[in-house]
């Protein structure tokens, strides 16, 4: 695909909801920006390659940082050594606000499922006609059982392979949009929950098995948009993260295959993160592009040359963006790759003719100030100012918030270190909480950090 020069192809190339696809020649290496983890996913690839036993890696990072691209890369490499990978993109079955153990462990079979059906691979039509009955019994009425089957062997013409995939798809499709449905298969699954994983573990063994007739060497399913799952506190003072992956997390260690999971970022700076290490050993994160110093918060050159690599194979540079107008862009996205496709969408937009100039970047960047202003609870700015003082975040509720807001990014350069998104430094709000923090300093190595970088 060649670089944009026009308005609407510069648009449409900065699409920040679209990764990349596995072979999409516009692929730009990160790794050395985002420092000692930027190889995270050929790590994930290495232990899948070299484990005698099913392993579950974790795969954390901000939403938009490039996981699904690196996963994709990385789906593209296992099959190209035999493996058969199932993408899963949770999202497609999951309510995000509301989202629980079951609702996993459905979207993993379901996704799986529909896989194995893509790649014409049979499991047992006993297995899954057992399954479906199962399904049927648990989660529908007696007196409801028999109009289900009649809907679903109509669509399904009494396939037992199709009678259970649209099955899964009707229990998913009820779990995602429905309300009083959701909350009704949830009552009846629930209590089966060990259960439906082994009945869940049972299907995978079979998948494997029909997978290595085939001469395939594994099975490998990898599970995409976990990490969006809404964050929220719990009565109790546990997380609804902590409860999904730490107190449920036998759900994914007892699938029986190898698995990839993405899991919020703000998840590994819990106070149970120790915890989640002794459940999953194996996880990582991809960090931010690091585009300044740690500390002096000086421009670092290489990381900013990366960025504008990412924008050069999307866009013709030079006759889309003033040199000055792709400083400021680079400099407010924080090295965050999303960010700075949203920016320079923004500022197309604002300025409506190519080149953009300077002014159209300012009002971009501006925009996306005025976006974090709307979002940010009044009790963080004080939060924040810390942060920025210290370049490091607590691992309480308020700054697993903030990291899984956006308004606070991980960098992995040497050493982890933290810092407020750099739109949100520009709001008037963390303006005045610095003032205030000025006004009344820790010490006076706390004002000169405050006040380092004209904030």
């Amino acid at each position: 695909m060649r670089p944009a020069k026009t308005l609407e192809g510069a648009f449409n190339a900065c699409d920040p909801t679209r990764p990349l696809e596995a072979d999409d020649d516009r692929y730009v290496d990160l790794a050395i920006g985002r420092g000692s983890d930027g190889d995270a996913v050929q790590q994930c690839g290495l232990q899948i390659l070299w484990s005698e036993r099913p392993l579950v890696q974790l795969f954390a990072g901000h939403r938009g940082c490039g996981k699904s691209t690196e996963l994709r890369r990385l789906q593209k490499d296992l099959e190209s050594k035999g493996y058969f990978v199932a993408y899963i993109d949770a999202e497609t079955d999951l309510d995000l606000e509301d989202t629980e153990p079951t609702d996993i462990l459905l979207s993993l079979i379901r996704g799986l499922d529909a896989a194995l059906r893509d790649a014409e691979i049979e499991v047992s039509e006993k297995l899954l006609a057992d399954f479906g009955d199962w399904f049927a019994e648990v989660v529908e009425e007696s007196t409801h059982k028999r109009a289900l089957e009649a809907e679903l062997r109509t669509e399904a013409e009494l396939s037992a392979n199709l009678l259970f995939a649209k099955l899964l798809s009707k229990l998913t499709g009820q779990i995602k949009t429905g309300v009083e449905s959701k909350k009704l298969i949830r009552q009846r699954l629930d209590p089966q929950l060990s259960q439906l994983l082994s009945r869940g573990r049972r299907f995978v063994e079979e998948a494997r098995l029909q997978i290595q007739k085939k001469k395939g060497k594994d099975l490998v399913l990898i599970v995409d948009s976990l990490d969006r799952i809404a964050l929220k506190e719990l009565k109790d003072g546990r997380t609804s993260h902590e409860v999904l992956f730490i107190e449920r997390g036998n759900l994914l260690k007892e699938m029986g295959c190898h698995l990839v999971v993405t899991v919020p970022l703000s998840l590994l700076h819990s106070a149970k993160a120790s915890h989640l290490a002794t459940i999953f050993p194996d996880h990582y994160i991809l960090p931010m592009v690091k585009i300044a110093e740690r500390g002096t918060r000086t421009p670092w050159r290489p990381g900013q040359e990366l960025l504008k690599e990412l924008l050069r194979q999307r866009l013709v540079l030079e006759e889309v963006l003033e040199k000055a107008a792709l400083d400021r862009l680079i400099h407010a996205s924080g090295g965050h790759p999303r960010f700075l496709m949203i920016l320079v969408r923004y500022a197309l937009t604002a300025a409506g003719r190519l080149p953009v100039p300077f002014d159209a970047a300012e009002k971009a960047v501006q925009r996306l100030v005025r976006d974090f202003d709307r979002s940010i609870p009044d009790e963080h700015w004080p939060l924040l100012v810390q942060v920025h003082r210290n370049q490091t975040a607590k691992n309480d509720a308020d700054h697993q918030l903030m990291l899984f807001s956006l308004s606070v990014l991980e960098y992995q350069n040497t050493e982890r270190w933290c810092d407020v998104h750099p739109a949100v430094r520009e709001t008037r709000a963390f303006r005045e909480a610095v003032q205030k923090a000025e006004e009344a300093p820790d010490d006076g190595a706390s004002r000169d950090s405050a006040s380092r970088d004209g904030v």
